[in-house]
């Protein structure tokens, strides 16, 4: 079900194993009603199973889809605009004191609770419909979901990003780039997650950064690839892969240009001195 810019998705997946790199212009929830499936961010591994409720930040993702076992999820696309404008009905929210989410990873578990399973109920109920529902109602069930939320002292992290969406714009860039560097996305779909032009985007990161995003992104995969080299035994295309390089060659190239050995050298070499 669509409405204006938000989504309500069941979704089925089948029961082979997979992984891949996603990314959503939009903020989600996902309520998983069977199954097992891995969200992992740059840093962490997120398992979820029947009765979890995740919620993902707008940007990228590696999944793990387990084998089998048939995945079923429903999902809730939110843009930034519609938490805004929830929060401008709802002004008492930014008056909260509220903590600092440099920290904060770009996915977040929901602790269920019944309130939070009656809400996916319903709408399991709206999406089996043979008529969409009046749109209006839509609406209001989603921020039923987010006055849910907002409200409840369990949820506090979640509050906190929401009110970060309506602070300043060059911390929202900074979180967003330090939580997606390690995808292979154009420096476009930076700009798109940013709300800002790509010209503007530059001159914003410039300003903010002292560089270029090309060579700020570069710098950062590396240094991520670089403590991957040291603290796994991945192998070097899953290292490539999980750092958002474009392909196995480019990695070794520019981690040569950099460090003047091959990833497999340069492993080897650590392990001798060890």
């Amino acid at each position: 079900m669509e409405v204006d810019d938000l989504l309500f998705v069941e979704y089925t997946c089948m029961q082979e194993e997979t992984r891949l790199k996603i990314w959503s212009d939009s903020n989600y929830f996902a309520f998983i009603t069977s199954g097992k499936k891995m969200w992992k961010s740059i840093y962490h591994d997120y398992e979820a199973i029947n009765g979890d409720i995740l919620f993902i930040k707008k940007g990228a993702n590696l999944t793990h889809q387990f084998f089998g076992n048939e995945f079923c999820a429903i999902f809730f696309f939110i843009p930034d605009d519609f938490i805004k404008s929830f929060l401008q009905k709802n002004p008492n929210f930014l008056e909260t004191s509220q903590k600092d989410i440099s920290r904060q990873d770009s996915v977040l578990r929901i602790e269920p609770n019944e309130l939070l399973e009656s809400y996916c109920s319903s709408i399991v109920s709206y999406l089996s419909l043979s008529e969409k529902p009046n749109e209006q109602l839509l609406k209001l069930k989603l921020e039923e979901l987010l006055l849910n939320l907002c409200t409840s002292d369990n949820h506090k992290n979640i509050r906190d990003y929401f009110i970060s969406l309506c602070q300043n714009q060059a911390n929202q860039m900074s979180h967003l780039m330090e939580a997606n560097f390690g995808y292979n996305l154009k420096i476009e779909d930076y700009a798109q997650l940013c709300h800002m032009s790509l010209s503007t985007f530059k001159r914003s990161f410039k300003q903010f950064y002292k560089t270029t995003p090309a060579a700020w992104l570069k710098q950062r995969k590396l240094d991520l690839s670089f403590h991957c080299l040291l603290t796994s035994d991945l192998p070097i295309s899953q290292i490539s892969f999980e750092c958002g390089f474009e392909d196995t060659s480019h990695f070794i190239r520019v981690f040569k240009e950099k460090y003047k050995a091959t990833p497999h050298q340069y492993r080897q070499q650590m392990l001798q001195k060890a």
